[in-house]
């Protein structure tokens, strides 16, 4: 395995290279959403989904001999967002419709550095929740693994919110797609294809989990094959299954409409979080 820690400045380096040579298009594109369904090959397509009721963040198990003790997430305020286009904003942001057939105004544009993470995609729009969601987890992970590699945000929404092909959602600024964290060392701003051998189970549980704590997350779309690499790393230090059934469509399989976590195909290089909607924008966002 190799070692957690970089040195900042190269990281802060090698992103500030990548921005300025980086295309402008998508690092990776969630192939369940695209605008055609016939692309969608697990049948299931995300405006169909139901929202489920909120669920509580499972208790640490206490850590077993050797293992991390880490505290246990308990109640928090959320911090105002760091939004790159500040000074540009008429106001605080507004979600509106549908995250299929929505959009955004006055957008918060996350900032290209934060606290573990970078921001590699120019269509970096979100709400100011989504984006404080995104910043406050991030600080989670990098405040639990010092030194560890930032996570990857790519696409949000576009700055107007609205049609982002070939997306079918990212319309209202509450979705974020994350590249996985990595036992590997990988380039700062792409999507790499996870496996069991190389998923960083530990790191990715924690945004998880920070992220459950908000009682914000709507849903997390993954890879069934890593939906299990990640039940099973959590069983093995101490988790029950009474716990994760709830948050967790795993083992039940990849087609049942079941927990906070579900598979969608083309999630093997990142992952999919859906942010319910602001409660201040109500009625007019729809979930």
């Amino acid at each position: 395995m190799c070692p957690r820690r970089w040195a900042e400045n190269a990281v802060a380096s090698l992103v500030a290279i990548a921005a300025c040579s980086a295309p402008e298009r998508d690092a990776g594109i969630d192939r369940m959403e695209f605008a055609d369904d016939e692309a969608l090959d697990d049948g299931v397509a995300d405006s169909a989904l139901e929202p489920i009721p909120r669920i509580r963040v499972p208790l640490r198990p206490k850590a077993r001999s050797g293992g991390l003790e880490r505290p246990q997430l308990g109640e928090f305020s959320l911090p105002a967002p760091r939004c790159a286009n500040q000074a540009d904003r008429d106001g605080p942001s507004r979600s509106l419709g549908q995250v299929t057939s929505g959009s955004l105004h006055s957008p918060c544009r996350i900032a290209l550095i934060g606290p573990g993470y970078v921001s590699t995609n120019k269509n970096g729009y979100a709400t100011d929740e989504t984006v404080a969601l995104l910043q406050w987890a991030s600080g989670q992970m990098a405040a639990q693994f010092p030194g560890s590699p930032p996570l990857v945000i790519g696409a949000l929404s576009k700055a107007d919110g609205g049609p982002y092909p070939p997306h079918k959602s990212h319309q209202s600024g509450r979705d974020a797609d994350i590249g996985y964290p990595l036992t590997v060392r990988a380039p700062p701003r792409q999507f790499l294809p996870a496996t069991g051998a190389n998923l960083d189970a530990e790191r990715l549980w924690t945004v998880l989990e920070a992220m459950l704590a908000t009682g914000r997350l709507g849903f997390v779309f993954m890879d069934y094959e890593l939906q299990a690499t990640l039940y099973q790393g959590l069983i093995d230090v101490g988790y029950t299954e009474a716990q994760l059934d709830p948050v967790f469509q795993y083992p039940a399989g990849p087609g049942v409409p079941r927990g906070l976590i579900r598979h969608a195909s083309g999630h093997a290089d990142h992952f999919h979080v859906r942010f319910r909607c602001p409660d201040s924008d109500k009625p007019d966002c729809v979930e």
